[in-house]
Protein backbone atom coordinates (compact mmCIF):
# COMPACT_ATOMS: atom_id res chain seq x y z
CA UNK A 1 0.00 0.00 0.00
CA UNK A 2 2.95 1.94 0.88
CA UNK A 3 6.60 1.68 -0.68
CA UNK A 4 9.08 2.08 1.66
CA UNK A 5 7.13 1.93 4.66
CA UNK A 6 6.36 -0.86 6.84
CA UNK A 7 3.00 -1.65 8.41
CA UNK A 8 3.88 -0.50 12.13
CA UNK A 9 5.88 2.55 10.56
CA UNK A 10 2.64 3.31 8.92
CA UNK A 11 0.88 3.15 12.08
CA UNK A 12 -0.63 6.71 11.59
CA UNK A 13 -1.59 6.51 8.10
CA UNK A 14 -3.99 3.09 9.01
CA UNK A 15 -4.98 3.46 12.60
CA UNK A 16 -8.51 5.03 12.11
CA UNK A 17 -9.10 2.60 9.18
CA UNK A 18 -8.37 -0.22 11.21
CA UNK A 19 -10.12 0.78 14.11
CA UNK A 20 -13.53 1.09 12.09
CA UNK A 21 -12.90 -1.81 10.75
CA UNK A 22 -12.23 -3.96 14.16
CA UNK A 23 -15.51 -2.28 15.01
CA UNK A 24 -17.72 -2.97 11.99
CA UNK A 25 -16.02 -6.92 11.86
CA UNK A 26 -17.24 -7.60 15.74
CA UNK A 27 -20.58 -5.65 15.54
CA UNK A 28 -21.29 -6.85 11.91
CA UNK A 29 -20.53 -10.75 12.69
CA UNK A 30 -22.35 -10.39 15.61
CA UNK A 31 -25.67 -9.55 13.61
CA UNK A 32 -25.07 -11.68 11.08
CA UNK A 33 -25.92 -14.89 13.52
CA UNK A 34 -29.20 -13.30 13.52
CA UNK A 35 -29.96 -12.62 10.10
CA UNK A 36 -28.64 -16.21 9.10
CA UNK A 37 -30.93 -17.76 11.99
CA UNK A 38 -34.30 -16.02 10.29
CA UNK A 39 -33.07 -17.11 6.81
CA UNK A 40 -32.71 -13.26 5.86
CA UNK A 41 -29.41 -12.87 4.47
CA UNK A 42 -30.28 -10.60 1.64
CA UNK A 43 -31.99 -8.05 4.00
CA UNK A 44 -28.28 -6.52 4.90
CA UNK A 45 -28.03 -6.03 0.94
CA UNK A 46 -31.00 -4.61 0.20
CA UNK A 47 -30.84 -2.44 3.57
CA UNK A 48 -27.16 -1.29 2.10
CA UNK A 49 -28.74 -0.14 -1.52
CA UNK A 50 -31.62 1.52 0.37
CA UNK A 51 -29.47 3.56 2.48
CA UNK A 52 -27.95 4.85 -0.48
CA UNK A 53 -31.27 6.17 -1.73
CA UNK A 54 -30.38 8.18 1.49
CA UNK A 55 -27.27 9.65 -0.13
CA UNK A 56 -28.76 10.71 -3.09
CA UNK A 57 -31.18 12.51 -1.86
CA UNK A 58 -29.52 14.15 0.82
CA UNK A 59 -27.49 15.77 -2.53
CA UNK A 60 -30.22 16.50 -4.07
CA UNK A 61 -32.25 18.14 -1.65
CA UNK A 62 -28.28 19.85 -0.92
CA UNK A 63 -27.80 21.01 -4.10
CA UNK A 64 -31.44 22.43 -4.44
CA UNK A 65 -31.83 24.27 -1.31
CA UNK A 66 -28.26 25.77 -2.03
CA UNK A 67 -26.51 23.57 1.17
CA UNK A 68 -23.60 21.87 1.53
CA UNK A 69 -24.36 18.27 3.04
CA UNK A 70 -21.22 17.83 4.61
CA UNK A 71 -21.56 21.40 6.68
CA UNK A 72 -22.25 20.77 10.01
CA UNK A 73 -24.14 23.94 10.95
CA UNK A 74 -27.28 25.51 10.89
CA UNK A 75 -29.72 23.74 9.00
CA UNK A 76 -27.27 22.20 6.93
CA UNK A 77 -27.03 19.23 8.86
CA UNK A 78 -31.27 18.24 7.53
CA UNK A 79 -29.36 17.08 4.37
CA UNK A 80 -26.34 14.96 6.13
CA UNK A 81 -25.94 11.86 4.00
CA UNK A 82 -24.97 10.46 6.93
CA UNK A 83 -28.73 11.29 9.04
CA UNK A 84 -30.51 10.80 5.73
CA UNK A 85 -29.30 7.36 4.73
CA UNK A 86 -29.80 5.98 8.27
CA UNK A 87 -33.99 7.02 8.25
CA UNK A 88 -34.22 6.00 4.65
CA UNK A 89 -32.43 2.72 5.84
CA UNK A 90 -34.78 2.41 9.17
CA UNK A 91 -38.47 2.79 7.51
CA UNK A 92 -37.00 0.36 5.35
CA UNK A 93 -36.39 -2.08 8.25
CA UNK A 94 -39.78 -1.13 10.02
CA UNK A 95 -41.34 -2.68 6.45
CA UNK A 96 -39.44 -5.97 6.40
CA UNK A 97 -40.19 -6.37 9.78
CA UNK A 98 -44.25 -6.37 9.19
CA UNK A 99 -45.22 -9.82 8.05
CA UNK A 100 -45.81 -10.52 4.32
CA UNK A 101 -46.55 -13.34 2.30
CA UNK A 102 -43.88 -13.79 0.81
CA UNK A 103 -40.88 -11.46 2.40
CA UNK A 104 -38.19 -12.86 0.02
CA UNK A 105 -40.04 -10.43 -2.63
CA UNK A 106 -40.89 -7.98 -0.56
CA UNK A 107 -36.66 -7.52 0.20
CA UNK A 108 -35.71 -8.10 -3.76
CA UNK A 109 -38.53 -5.53 -4.56
CA UNK A 110 -36.68 -3.03 -2.53
CA UNK A 111 -33.26 -3.88 -3.56
CA UNK A 112 -34.28 -3.33 -6.93
CA UNK A 113 -36.29 -0.17 -6.32
CA UNK A 114 -34.06 1.35 -4.63
CA UNK A 115 -30.99 0.53 -7.14
CA UNK A 116 -32.92 2.10 -9.86
CA UNK A 117 -33.54 5.63 -7.98
CA UNK A 118 -29.97 5.31 -7.24
CA UNK A 119 -29.25 5.14 -11.28
CA UNK A 120 -31.88 7.83 -12.12
CA UNK A 121 -31.39 10.46 -9.69
CA UNK A 122 -27.78 10.00 -9.22
CA UNK A 123 -27.53 11.81 -12.59
CA UNK A 124 -29.03 14.81 -11.15
CA UNK A 125 -26.69 15.19 -8.36
CA UNK A 126 -24.41 18.35 -9.08
CA UNK A 127 -21.44 16.96 -6.90
CA UNK A 128 -18.20 15.65 -7.85
CA UNK A 129 -18.69 12.10 -8.74
CA UNK A 130 -15.84 10.69 -6.84
CA UNK A 131 -17.34 12.70 -3.28
CA UNK A 132 -20.62 10.93 -4.12
CA UNK A 133 -19.59 7.49 -4.85
CA UNK A 134 -17.11 7.56 -1.35
CA UNK A 135 -19.92 8.45 0.24
CA UNK A 136 -22.56 6.03 -1.44
CA UNK A 137 -19.97 2.84 -1.14
CA UNK A 138 -17.20 4.11 1.69
CA UNK A 139 -13.60 3.47 1.83
CA UNK A 140 -11.89 0.23 3.61
CA UNK A 141 -8.41 2.10 2.68
CA UNK A 142 -8.72 5.92 4.31
CA UNK A 143 -11.26 6.43 6.62
CA UNK A 144 -12.27 10.05 8.08
CA UNK A 145 -11.99 9.89 12.06
CA UNK A 146 -15.35 10.99 12.15
CA UNK A 147 -16.15 7.76 11.03
CA UNK A 148 -14.76 5.88 14.48
CA UNK A 149 -17.46 8.01 16.30
CA UNK A 150 -20.45 6.61 13.99
CA UNK A 151 -19.44 3.30 13.88
CA UNK A 152 -18.60 3.54 17.79
CA UNK A 153 -22.01 5.02 18.59
CA UNK A 154 -24.04 2.78 16.11
CA UNK A 155 -22.21 -0.63 18.10
CA UNK A 156 -22.82 0.45 21.17
CA UNK A 157 -26.52 1.32 20.14
CA UNK A 158 -26.42 -2.44 19.09
CA UNK A 159 -24.53 -3.89 22.20
CA UNK A 160 -27.39 -1.95 24.52
CA UNK A 161 -30.46 -3.29 22.70
CA UNK A 162 -29.22 -6.53 22.36
CA UNK A 163 -28.41 -6.66 26.38
CA UNK A 164 -31.83 -5.02 27.42
CA UNK A 165 -33.85 -7.50 24.55
CA UNK A 166 -31.72 -10.87 23.81
CA UNK A 167 -34.20 -13.13 25.32
CA UNK A 168 -37.14 -12.18 23.12
CA UNK A 169 -35.19 -11.35 20.43
CA UNK A 170 -34.42 -15.00 20.92
CA UNK A 171 -38.07 -16.06 21.50
CA UNK A 172 -39.50 -14.63 18.38
CA UNK A 173 -37.07 -15.81 15.76
CA UNK A 174 -37.33 -19.10 17.07
CA UNK A 175 -40.90 -19.20 17.32
CA UNK A 176 -42.64 -16.47 16.83
CA UNK A 177 -46.23 -17.46 17.35
CA UNK A 178 -45.43 -19.39 20.52
CA UNK A 179 -43.76 -15.68 22.20
CA UNK A 180 -47.43 -13.95 20.76
CA UNK A 181 -49.40 -16.13 22.47
CA UNK A 182 -47.14 -15.74 25.66
CA UNK A 183 -48.09 -12.26 25.26
CA UNK A 184 -44.53 -10.63 23.78
CA UNK A 185 -45.52 -7.92 20.92
CA UNK A 186 -43.90 -9.55 18.25
CA UNK A 187 -43.87 -6.87 15.48
CA UNK A 188 -42.15 -4.38 18.17
CA UNK A 189 -39.70 -7.18 18.89
CA UNK A 190 -39.01 -8.02 15.54
CA UNK A 191 -38.90 -3.84 14.34
CA UNK A 192 -36.06 -3.28 17.12
CA UNK A 193 -34.59 -6.22 15.76
CA UNK A 194 -34.49 -4.91 12.05
CA UNK A 195 -33.80 -1.54 13.20
CA UNK A 196 -30.36 -2.93 14.63
CA UNK A 197 -29.86 -4.87 11.14
CA UNK A 198 -30.37 -1.09 9.35
CA UNK A 199 -28.36 1.19 11.81
CA UNK A 200 -25.29 -0.86 11.31
CA UNK A 201 -25.24 -2.16 8.07
CA UNK A 202 -26.14 2.11 6.87
CA UNK A 203 -23.03 3.36 8.72
CA UNK A 204 -20.51 0.45 7.93
CA UNK A 205 -21.54 0.67 4.54
CA UNK A 206 -20.72 4.08 4.14
CA UNK A 207 -17.38 3.52 6.41
CA UNK A 208 -15.60 0.60 4.60
CA UNK A 209 -18.00 -0.05 1.71
CA UNK A 210 -20.47 -2.37 0.36
CA UNK A 211 -19.00 -5.60 0.21
CA UNK A 212 -17.03 -6.03 3.29
CA UNK A 213 -20.00 -4.48 4.93
CA UNK A 214 -22.51 -7.44 3.76
CA UNK A 215 -19.84 -10.00 3.57
CA UNK A 216 -18.97 -9.60 7.28
CA UNK A 217 -22.53 -9.87 8.38
CA UNK A 218 -22.55 -13.11 6.62
CA UNK A 219 -20.48 -15.05 6.46
CA UNK A 220 -18.56 -15.25 9.56
CA UNK A 221 -22.05 -16.04 11.35
CA UNK A 222 -22.47 -18.65 9.09
CA UNK A 223 -18.88 -20.21 10.05
CA UNK A 224 -19.81 -19.68 13.40
CA UNK A 225 -23.25 -21.68 13.68
CA UNK A 226 -21.60 -24.44 11.51
CA UNK A 227 -19.04 -24.66 14.12
CA UNK A 228 -20.63 -23.82 17.61
CA UNK A 229 -22.88 -26.31 19.61
CA UNK A 230 -24.56 -23.26 21.62
CA UNK A 231 -26.51 -19.67 20.60
CA UNK A 232 -23.48 -18.30 23.07
CA UNK A 233 -20.84 -20.07 20.93
CA UNK A 234 -22.30 -19.31 17.71
CA UNK A 235 -22.01 -15.94 18.73
CA UNK A 236 -18.76 -15.30 20.38
CA UNK A 237 -16.70 -17.71 17.06
CA UNK A 238 -18.62 -15.43 15.10
CA UNK A 239 -18.00 -12.20 16.25
CA UNK A 240 -14.01 -13.75 16.56
CA UNK A 241 -13.96 -14.45 12.80
CA UNK A 242 -15.48 -10.93 12.32
CA UNK A 243 -12.59 -9.06 13.95
CA UNK A 244 -9.56 -11.32 12.40
CA UNK A 245 -11.06 -11.26 9.00
CA UNK A 246 -11.48 -7.55 9.39
CA UNK A 247 -8.04 -7.11 10.80
CA UNK A 248 -5.84 -9.28 8.87
CA UNK A 249 -7.61 -8.81 5.83
CA UNK A 250 -6.06 -5.49 6.22
CA UNK A 251 -2.94 -6.16 7.11
CA UNK A 252 -3.24 -8.80 4.16
CA UNK A 253 -4.20 -5.39 1.89
CA UNK A 254 -1.30 -3.77 3.49
CA UNK A 255 1.48 -5.89 3.19
CA UNK A 256 0.64 -7.46 -0.25
CA UNK A 257 -1.37 -4.02 -2.85
CA UNK A 258 -4.68 -6.55 -2.21
CA UNK A 259 -8.33 -4.96 -2.89
CA UNK A 260 -9.04 -3.87 0.99
CA UNK A 261 -12.33 -4.90 1.10
CA UNK A 262 -12.06 -7.77 -1.19
CA UNK A 263 -9.31 -9.11 0.98
CA UNK A 264 -11.86 -8.86 4.15
CA UNK A 265 -14.25 -11.00 2.47
CA UNK A 266 -11.75 -13.42 1.14
CA UNK A 267 -10.48 -14.43 4.68
CA UNK A 268 -14.20 -14.55 6.00
CA UNK A 269 -14.98 -17.04 2.85
CA UNK A 270 -11.92 -18.74 3.20
CA UNK A 271 -12.23 -19.35 7.25
CA UNK A 272 -16.16 -20.97 5.91
CA UNK A 273 -14.57 -22.99 3.53
CA UNK A 274 -12.19 -24.61 6.13
CA UNK A 275 -15.61 -25.36 8.20
CA UNK A 276 -16.91 -27.61 5.61
CA UNK A 277 -14.44 -29.93 6.43
CA UNK A 278 -15.38 -29.75 9.96
CA UNK A 279 -18.04 -32.06 11.06
CA UNK A 280 -20.85 -30.10 11.73
CA UNK A 281 -21.53 -29.42 15.33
Amino acid sequence: MMEGFGFWESWFVWRDAMVVALLSGAALSYLGVWVVLKRVVYVPLALAQVSSVGVVVAYLLGSFLGMHPHDLYGCAILVDPAWMSLVVALATAFWFARPHEDSSLAIVAAYLLSGAVVLILGGYVRQDLHDVQSVLFGNAVLVDSVQILYVGVAALVVVLVHVLLWRRFLFVSFDSDAAGAAGLKTFRTEVALYATFALMISVATRAIGALPAFGLMVLPAMTGLRLSRSMRGAFAISVALGIVSAGLGYYLSFRFGFPTGASMVGLSGLMYLVSLFIRRQ
